[in-house]
């Protein structure tokens, strides 16, 4: 299950991030290092570096944030 967590959840552009910021769904933050969940809340600010949850700020390119990402728009 993380696996699949991991490869279909990751937000990984700005506009996911954003996405999640603006509906204020929360998110969860990895540690690749301890292999375990280190924070789990909305989303307080973030830039193109970091992202702060939960009281605190993580750098993007350290931790992976996982949460929804943004539905892609159809077009007929």
């Amino acid at each position: 299950m993380l696996l699949n967590k991991l490869t279909c959840r990751s937000l990984i552009t700005d506009k996911d991030v954003d996405y999640n910021f603006r509906l204020g769904i929360p998110v969860e933050v990895f540690c690749t290092h301890s292999e375990s969940t280190i924070a789990f809340g909305q989303i307080e600010r973030y830039s193109h570096h970091i992202i702060c949850v939960a009281g605190s700020c993580f750098d993007r390119q350290d931790f992976i944030f996982i949460g929804q990402r943004q539905l892609e728009q159809v077009t007929s």
